[in-house]
């Protein structure tokens, strides 16, 4: 009678545990939702639903006046054969690769030298971040006129230095049009990457530091070996936002060439652009944004992947 009693006791305080956890379960979603809802509404309506119609008008032949004709994917079929499509991916590749490897080394080698407290490090961070607060459209004027054939002070330097076969017309010649402009975007955006990399480094204790130097450790042998692995996640972060911010990369293009000469300079995005609000092509501008965003996604995963993988190794 008693063993019973006790079984039964035992049970209802099951059922009342469960009961609890429900009831838990469900008022912690609400929460969620309470708090996270006014943000994801903003997601949606922001990202989501403008990158869904895109998509959607990709399969339309439209000028955004007149109504929208259903074309299948003629648009597709029409990017494939596209010699300018394939000239912009190229400039978009060669400009992404420009990015990584000037801003995210040379970001990396000042927060480095800065994180030594050497005298007026703090007035260095600001001179580095400057050119992130100007505005693309001021910086395109300023290197328009330091590119300028005739009076620009480029060629000017290099005349004085006996280079004269080296000046050229920068934004005017297809050779150098491109490359001018992907100086002037890893110029522009490496003081940001200095603060990134400064943060992150800060974030390493000061005794773990010590304890290597210590035991003998060199400079050298406390970057690569203790820095750099512990302060890998932050580095994943900025190639993703390098390659990602690279691949959209549009206005100071627009600014400075226009993507010409004879398309030399054109990227993805500044092809969209023209495609979209130049020629009022709203179908087909929106193919390419659709190609991009696959494109774009298609590389951030594959540089996920490798990175993931490296950073297993120093774990």
């Amino acid at each position: 009678m008693k063993t019973d009693t006790t079984q039964q006791g035992i049970k209802r305080m099951k059922q009342e545990r469960m009961l609890r956890m429900n009831e838990t379960g469900v008022g912690r979603l609400g929460s969620r939702l309470f708090f996270m809802g006014p943000a994801l509404l903003i997601f949606l309506a922001v990202i989501i639903v403008p990158i869904s119609m895109s998509i959607y008008y990709s399969f339309f032949q439209w000028d955004g006046v007149s109504a929208k004709i259903f074309n299948g994917g003629e648009n597709f079929n029409r990017l494939l054969h596209d010699p300018v499509l394939w000239t912009s991916l190229k400039n978009s590749v060669y400009l992404t690769l420009g990015a990584l490897l000037i801003q995210l080394p040379i970001g990396l080698f000042f927060a480095i030298v800065l994180g030594y407290k050497l005298r007026g490090s703090n007035f260095m961070k600001t001179i580095y971040f400057t050119p992130v607060m100007l505005s693309t459209a001021v910086l395109g004027i300023l290197w328009g006129q330091i590119y300028d054939p005739n009076f620009g002070l480029l060629n000017n330097l290099l005349v004085q230095l006996g280079l004269d076969s080296w000046a050229h017309a920068w934004l005017g010649e297809e050779a150098t049009a491109l490359g001018s402009v992907i100086a002037v975007v890893a110029w522009q955006f490496i003081g940001f990457y200095i603060i990134v990399y400064i943060g992150a480094l800060q974030g390493i204790s000061d005794e773990v530091l010590e304890s290597a130097r210590v035991e003998g450790a060199s400079e050298w042998k406390i970057i690569f070996s203790i820095q750099i692995p512990l302060i890998w996640p932050t580095i994943t972060f900025t190639v993703l936002n390098c390659v990602i911010n690279s691949l959209k990369y549009f206005d100071l293009i627009y600014i400075m060439t226009g993507g010409g000469p004879n398309n030399s300079s054109e990227v993805l995005a500044s092809y969209m652009m023209k495609n979209a609000f130049r020629m009022m092509d709203f179908g087909y501008g929106s193919t390419i944004s659709t190609f991009l965003l696959l494109f774009g996604l298609c590389l951030a995963f594959m540089i996920s992947k490798l990175l993931s993988r490296t950073g297993a190794r120093f774990q």
